[in-house]
């Protein structure tokens, strides 16, 4: 149970939408937190289903000091984290998306490397990638060290850092953080602008349960993976050109064409673009094996054909 009599050193914001399913345990699982100085910002983006309602139940049930907002219109992401952002009284700022799940020691873990190193801007940690059933399908980064003083070199080809294990501090966002006109990948933007402006560090340990939901906004919109994502590493690749060499930006667009190859390849109607993305990639010697078996695997005739061996399962 959070201590509401001391001062408030962290705000966890949640953008909310249609999000009544899970909003309650989300905020259940908070009042497990073994760091208990913290307030919890709701922000109901409009949700036409009984997300805001069941927030409201969950904070006054919790005991956990909190505020709850609705926007008038659905914004999307950008905006509601932002709006929660300028509520934000804490001296850092965590979010949490509405489906993830924490582990008890996450904020305890990240608020006592960012007191004893202030020169880290973003501090990001390990987690599990969790499928709908529960099985576990593997963690978000392998092999990437502690402390990384150029750590926007490694965000701009590889997102080891996501939203729900993110914790900044509040004097670097300002009061609109978050690009609203990003409809993705506004997370990975901020990300990669505060750790150009100091050391990103990572906790290894396994300290957010990430749900893989077949269903999500970028699954069901995957085409703005070609324009947003595109977008936004076009205009860093460009605002730090003369810090990076040809080879890093050939393995940037490599991973970008590689996501938006195999985001579009298994969609029925869209397999020619994505195979197009993904020849490219290889063309940038990117992960070259692995990308011509997705094309392979991918193929609409293969996935016919795997589907009536019972290989792979129906759409």
């Amino acid at each position: 149970m959070a201590d509401t009599t001391q001062p408030v050193r962290v705000s966890i914001v949640i953008p909310a939408y249609k999000a009544a399913a899970t909003i309650e345990d989300t905020v259940a699982a908070l009042a497990s937190q073994t760091f208990t100085a913290f307030e919890v910002i709701v922000v109901d983006d409009a949700s036409p289903d009984s997300t805001g309602e069941r927030a409201c139940h969950a904070l006054q049930r919790s005991g956990l000091r909190h505020l709850a907002v609705r926007l008038g219109q659905n914004a999307g992401p950008s905006s509601a984290r932002n709006a929660g952002v300028r509520l934000a009284t804490g001296e850092y700022v965590a979010f949490q998306d509405a489906d993830d799940t924490w582990m008890p020691q996450k904020l305890a873990r990240q608020v006592e490397l960012m007191d004893h190193h202030p020169e880290v801007t973003l501090c990001g940690c390990q987690a599990d990638l969790v499928a709908a059933n529960g099985a576990v399908i593997g963690p978000l980064f392998t092999g990437l060290p502690d402390f990384q003083p150029m750590g926007w070199r490694r965000l701009l080809s590889n997102a080891f850092v996501q939203t729900s294990c993110a914790l900044v501090r509040r004097a670097d966002l300002g009061s609109h953080p978050f690009d609203p006109t990003l409809r993705i990948a506004e997370d990975r933007d901020l990300w990669i602008r505060l750790a150009s402006n100091g050391v990103t560090a990572l906790l290894q340990e396994v300290l957010v349960r990430k749900a893989e939901l077949p269903d999500s906004f970028m699954s069901t919109n995957t085409k703005l993976i070609a324009l947003d994502t595109k977008r936004m590493v076009d205009y860093h690749v460009s605002a730090m050109a003369d810090y990076m060499t040809w080879g890093e930006r050939r393995l940037i667009y490599g991973s970008l064409h590689s996501s938006i190859g195999k985001g579009l390849a298994p969609h029925p109607g869209r397999y020619l673009g994505g195979a197009g993305h993904l020849l490219l990639a290889c063309g940038m010697a990117y992960n070259v094996v692995d990308n011509l078996r997705f094309l392979i695997l991918s193929n609409p005739a293969v996935r016919a054909a795997r589907r009536r061996l019972g290989l792979l399962k129906a759409a």
